[in-house]
C-alpha cells in the first residue's frame, strides 16, 4: 500500500504538467473581475513539490509585493504523510492552482487577505477537509488561512 501511495505521488506532478495554459484559462474564467484576459500567460510560477513521509519541499513562500496584478500559476502540490505550508503573500496576486494532493497529509495555505485565487480542477475529499475543494485529500487536510487584513 505504501509503494502505491509512494508511485502515485511522484507521478502526478509529471501528468499535470501537460497544459497549463488550459489551467490558467479556467482560474481567469472562474474570476468575474479578472485583469487578465484567457490566453494570458502566466507572470510567475511557483512549484511547491513533493513531500513524502516528511522528506522533500517543506514550506514554498512568494513574498513579493507588486504594484500591478500578476498572474501567478501554482503548480500541483503533492504531500504523503508529511506536512506543507504555502505562503502566497502578494497582495496583488491572482494565484491559479493547478491540483493538489494529500494523503495522511495537511497542507496549509496562508493567502494575504487582498489576493485573489482559484482552482481549475473540482477536487475530492475521502475521510479529509479540503477548504479550497481543489486538489484531492485522502484522511488529511487542506486549510486555508487569509493574513494581513486589518
Amino acid at each position: 500500500m505504501k509503494t502505491i501511495v509512494l508511485l502515485l505521488a511522484l507521478a502526478l506532478p509529471f501528468a499535470a504538467r501537460a497544459d497549463y495554459q488550459k489551467t490558467l484559462d479556467e482560474c481567469i474564467a472562474a474570476w468575474k473581475d479578472a485583469p487578465f484576459k484567457k490566453g494570458h500567460a502566466a507572470d510567475k510560477t511557483i512549484s511547491p513539490g513533493v513531500k513524502v513521509f516528511g522528506i522533500g519541499k517543506s514550506n514554498t513562500d512568494d513574498n513579493d509585493s507588486t504594484s500591478s496584478p500578476k498572474l501567478v500559476l501554482v503548480r500541483p502540490a503533492v504531500n504523503v504523510l508529511g506536512k506543507s505550508t504555502i505562503r502566497l503573500m502578494n497582495p496583488n496576486g491572482w494565484y491559479c492552482f493547478k491540483s493538489n494532493v494529500s494523503v495522511l497529509g495537511k497542507i496549509s495555505l496562508e493567502v494575504h487577505c487582498k489576493a485573489h485565487f482559484a482552482s481549475a480542477v473540482e477536487g475530492a475529499e475521502v475521510l479529509a477537509a479540503d477548504d479550497t475543494q481543489n486538489g484531492v485529500t485522502v484522511l488529511g487536510s487542506l486549510r486555508v488561512t487569509r493574513v494581513g487584513c486589518n
